[in-house]
């Protein structure tokens, strides 16, 4: 006679709903974005600082996403999903506000040209 495990039924039926797809999706999202951030290798570069701008998005919605199916609580703060992201948006604020600021006192544009990236 099979037993019938609720656990590992909950877990695969969890998987097969939106929710779990979206979980999916922003895992591999978040790991694509990790690769070229760490791929671009320098801090400066507009590619690694978007990507990284996305990395800490993409976490603030992977917690919600966590939080709002009793996957993973966060008993200190209720809304960190919604902090996470204001983080990402200061930080993506700051960015621009930096390389606007860079690109008005030296010339450059705001994003880089592939052929500085060569150099």
């Amino acid at each position: 006679m099979i037993e019938n495990n609720n656990y590992s039924d909950s877990y695969s039926n969890f998987f097969m709903t939106t929710d779990g797809a979206t979980l999916i999706l922003l895992l591999v999202a978040l790991g694509i974005f990790l690769w070229l951030a760490s791929k671009s290798k320098n801090v400066k570069n507009f590619q690694f600082q978007i990507s990284i701008f996305i990395v800490i998005w993409l976490l603030g919605d992977l917690v919600d996403v966590l939080r709002n199916n009793q996957i993973f609580t966060f008993t200190a703060v209720q809304d960190i999903g919604l902090r996470i992201h204001l983080i990402s948006m200061i930080f993506f604020t700051t960015m621009l506000l930096f390389r606007f600021y860079h690109s008005k006192k030296y010339g450059r544009r705001i994003i880089d040209d592939l052929e500085e990236e060569k150099q």
